[in-house]
């Protein structure tokens, strides 16, 4: 291995210096009044290197081969960005001046639609750039991502936990907790700064083998709101884990733009299967921006500046950002606030300026609770509070000649702490317990039942990462290839104090009530240090070059990546081609495997507890009463546990014609190995006893018999399998000069089967005490096996007037198709346990037999769904720049307040709009 790394040291330094013509480009970058521009950011998309203006404003770059096709991309806070593609002649190209526009509503063509954009990373890359985030009032990035063909326009708020999904179907939850859900959301890399936000060492939940499922594995507080009104809630969680990224952490002011490849993202990119949000913060010099934003229940303030320390020692960027929301401004119990601070600082090394160099330091923090609520007999209280702390660097050399371009070098620490809490009080007569934690039958302890019950988990998650990458170009014949190659490796681990349990003061859902004595699972304290820190690593090679099919260019992005995770070594080819069959008409194709790994709450859930009361010989004393309990642990393991794993294929087109643009995007992408848990019932047969009380003394005990009982408990397994087809489109118009508006209509139709591997079982226990020994109290059903439809368009007109600086905006929302449907042998029960734990199967299935009929399970009891008719939605913003200087945008979802509603399967009221939500924001160049 030494020697291969020795090699690979010698290759890359004789190329650096292979003797080759220089093929320049140079030129100068100005202002509209022809002023020379410095520090302007200059890159070369295809082969990734970079450079900044002197104080001339001049640039010079590597141009790579002649007659070579390269876009230069130009980007300087407070200036429109500018791409501009560039045929690399011998010797010296020069552009001559280069003029940034700066970015105000004056301009004539400023972007206010996100885009397919077929010079990004993908086919299926859509970009939102600053021209759109300048109009947009968000309180996260989550509502910049409204611009995603086929999504259903959310309200901006900051109330829930603001997950993703990117193509795909599944059957809805009300809380978005559900396992294909978190599944989606947990396989789409965030990518900010070149360094990914990894949620892997996110530990912040109970023990999922305990609690039956991810669903129900986290800190969740009861009802709150206002009474009788129809706004009071029945839950809330602040909690991500097993999902992706909490979006409300990113605050969206200083944000430059945003990629999201829901396709196949190129290979540069691991530990993914559902795409990637590629997000670019500003650095450099810039004017000073104060934003304020009011909105009906929240207030944001934000502050950024990016100034010159000096021609040696570059820029530095600072910004901070506050956020105070509620739920309900008229019942301020659900709060969350939000702090985030920053600093980048960039400059460039040498003469020549080939070093380039980002350091940044971030700092959050989130308090997210809901306080006490009066009308609560339990006095309720639930805290979701979390700071994190992160150190990144980015380092760039380029080369001027030699077969390596550019070496970069993504170096990033992040630390945070997390607070999952809730408290309430707890009247029973008394409370058993036991603090055993070995298997076997333990006498228990007895205590008040008059006591606050709290749960509290104390999670510090770790997240490191490296990643080295090569660009390099090489020409076979007239083939000019732009090679690009590299290696990653990330560390995640949890050095928190883990779930701090206190069994003798058990939570609601977990104490073994006085009057049972059925199984019972229950709660031991568990230390997150004991998970072994997660370590992967991954290596990619890819080549992007254009060649000739039929005399028009052919586009190719093709590459290979190698993961290392948990143990599993995966090979990822993926490739994104395009072909221009001239400049109007474009088809493509891209196919792609890609894998995600487990994270440590998967890995390592902490041993499962259940406690079964055998007696409990109780007098109203304590030392002269007795509770005996069998105390079963079971400890989960990972070995076994795989990756999840997508497998991708798209077919796109874009069409132009006259001035109409048209982009339509089919794909089919299987999701296997998806990270669920799965039940398992074991029958164990314990003695049976009996006591007799003895005055002044511990009760008399008698074995009398055994008797079966039913441990089930849940185990993490590579258990779900999705089958995702679908298409996306985008139609821009040209602009009627007369009215100056231009429209954009979006929308699109995603069908997704989803299937489990392992059967289902559900627990069906009677209201009254049966003398039937055939009863079933536990079904046993054929695995999941759903399909959903869901589709969704949106007409946006926009007009815009140059010269009175304004952008109006209107935005009329269809929801056109919302489906779920189950097969109907999943409503039959392939068989049951009884009381004694004993299976019987069914044969012939008969809704009237007495013991087993009531396992049909009707398509309401499935939440089958089906939407009734077309639901519209319609929503405005306004945008007006006075001097240059202020701005001040207005936005409204639901503008027309507009709520209809339908009456579901069930019997229960669906209202598909949100009550109205308005916001205003103004914002000051100073």
């Amino acid at each position: 291995m030494k020697q291969i790394y020795t090699s690979l040291v010698l290759f890359f330094i004789c190329s650096s210096v292979m003797a080759q013509v220089r093929n320049m480009v140079i030129g100068t970058v100005v202002d509209p009044q022809n002023k020379p521009l410095e520090l302007v950011n200059v890159k070369i998309l295809e082969t990734n290197q970079y450079a900044i203006t002197d104080k001339n404003g001049l640039f010079r770059i590597n141009g790579s081969e002649t007659n070579n096709i390269l876009t230069l991309e130009f980007s300087y806070i407070g200036y429109q960005k500018l791409s501009l593609p560039v045929t690399v002649k011998a010797g010296e190209t020069n552009l001559g001046n280069i003029r940034l526009e700066v970015l105000d509503l004056s301009l004539e063509n400023i972007e206010i639609n996100a885009k397919r954009n077929y010079s990004g990373s993908t086919n299926s890359s859509l970009i939102i750039t600053r021209d759109l985030i300048e109009q947009t009032p968000a309180l996260s990035v989550n509502d910049l991502l409204n611009q995603i063909p086929n999504r259903k326009i959310q309200p901006p708020s900051l109330q829930n936990v603001q997950n993703i999904n990117l193509r795909a179907a599944y059957a809805p939850t009300t809380d978005g907790k559900g396992a294909f859900e978190l599944n989606n959301a947990f396989g789409i890399a965030i990518v900010m700064d070149g360094n990914t936000i990894s949620n892997n060492a996110n530990m912040q939940s109970f023990n999922a083998g305990r609690t039956g499922g991810v669903g129900s594995a986290f800190v969740k507080s009861g009802s709150y709101g206002i009474r009788g009104t129809g706004n009071d809630k029945t839950g809330y969680t602040g909690d991500y884990t097993f999902g992706g990224t909490d979006l409300r952490q990113i605050p969206a002011d200083n944000i430059e733009s945003i990629e999201v490849i829901p396709g196949v993202a190129p290979a540069k990119y691991g530990d993914l299967t559902d795409g990637a949000i590629i997000i670019e913060r500003q650095a450099g010099k810039s004017p000073a921006y104060v934003r304020m934003q009011l909105r009906d229940n929240a207030t944001s303030y934000s502050f950024s500046k990016g100034f010159e320390i000096s021609p040696r020692y570059g820029a530095v960027n600072v910004g901070i950002n506050y956020v105070n929301s509620f739920e309900d401004n008229r019942d301020k119990l659900k709060a969350y606030r939000r702090i985030n601070t920053n600093a980048m600082w960039t400059n460039s090394f040498s003469n020549t300026r080939q070093l380039k160099n980002t350091f940044s330091i971030d700092y959050g923090r989130n308090l997210d609770g809901i306080k006490f609520d009066p009308d609560d007999e339990k006095s309720t209280r639930t805290k979701f509070d979390s700071w994190n702390f992160s150190v990144a660097n980015r380092s760039n050399y380029r080369f001027n000649n030699g077969f390596l371009k550019n070496i970069g070098l993504n170096l990033r620490y992040a630390e945070g702490h997390q607070v999952s809490y809730k408290e309430e009080l707890v009247n029973d007569a008394y409370v058993l317990y036991s603090t055993a934690t070995t298997t076997g039958i333990h006498e228990g302890y007895y205590d008040s039942g008059i006591y606050t019950a709290k749960s509290l988990i104390d999670g510090r998650p770790i997240n490191a990462a490296a990643n080295l990458d090569f660009t390099g170009g090489f020409a076979t014949g007239s083939l000019v290839h732009n090679l690009s190659f590299g290696t990653s490796f990330s560390y995640s681990a949890n050095k928190g104090l883990g779930q701090t349990i206190d069994p003798n003061e058990p939570r609601g859902t977990t104490r073994v009530a006085n009057t049972s004595l059925g199984t019972k699972s229950s709660e031991r304290y568990y230390d997150f240090r004991l998970a072994l820190a997660q370590k992967d690593l991954g290596f990619y090679i890819e080549d992007l070059f254009t060649a000739t099919l039929l005399g028009k260019p052919l586009n190719v992005r093709a590459g290979m990546r190698t993961d290392i995770q948990n143990g599993y070594t995966s090979f990822s080819p993926r490739t994104n081609i395009n072909y221009e069959v001239n400049k109007n008409l474009r088809f493509g194709v891209a196919y792609g495997l890609s894998y995600k790994s487990p994270g440590l709450a998967q890995r390592f859930p902490g041993p499962t507890f259940f406690e079964i009361p055998l007696l409990n010989a109780y007098n109203g004393k304590v030392n002269e009463s007795t509770y005996l309990v069998y105390v079963e642990r079971y400890e989960p393991t990972s070995v076994g546990l795989k990756p999840s794993k997508s497998e991708s294929i798209e077919l796109s087109a874009q069409l132009k014609i006259n001035k109409f643009s048209l982009s339509l995007t089919a794909f089919n992408k299987k999701s296997r190995d998806g990270i669920s848990t799965v039940q398992n019932l074991q029958s164990i047969f314990l003695p049976s006893y009996t006591a007799t009380l003895n005055a002044g003394a511990k009760p008399t005990i008698n074995q009398t018999g055994t008797k079966a009982y039913a441990i089930n408990y849940s185990t993490f397994k590579n258990d779900l399998l999705s089958d995702n087809q679908g298409f996306e489109a985008i139609l821009n118009t040209p602009e009627i000069s007369e009215i100056k508006t231009s429209f954009n209509i979006s929308g699109g139709l995603f069908k997704t089967k989803s299937r489990s591997v392992h059967n289902l079982l559900s627990s069906e226990i009677p209201n009254t005490i049966t003398t039937d020994p055939n009863y079933a109290y536990i079904g046993v059903y054929e695995p999941k096996n759903t399909r959903a439809y869901f589709s969704n368009g949106r007409i946006t007109s926009l007009t815009h007037v140059p010269k009175l600086s304004l952008v109006v905006s209107f935005i009329a929302e269809f929801q056109l198709l919302d489906k779920v449907i189950n097969t109907e042998s999943s409503r039959i029960p392939l068989g049951y346990y009884t009381s004694t734990n004993q299976y019987i199967a069914i044969t012939n299935f008969d809704r009237n037999n007495s013991s087993y009929g009531h396992l049909y399970k009707t398509p309401e009891q499935q939440a089958e769904a089906n939407l009734p008719r077309i639901f519209s939605n319609y929503h405005m913003s306004i945008a007006k720049e006075i001097k240059k200087r202020f701005k001040f945008a207005f936005n409204v979802y639901n503008v027309f307040n507009y709520q209809p509603y339908y009456v579901t399967p069930a019997g229960t009221y669906n209202y598909p709009n949100s009550s109205p939500t308005f916001g205003a924001e103004l914002s000051i160049k100073l």
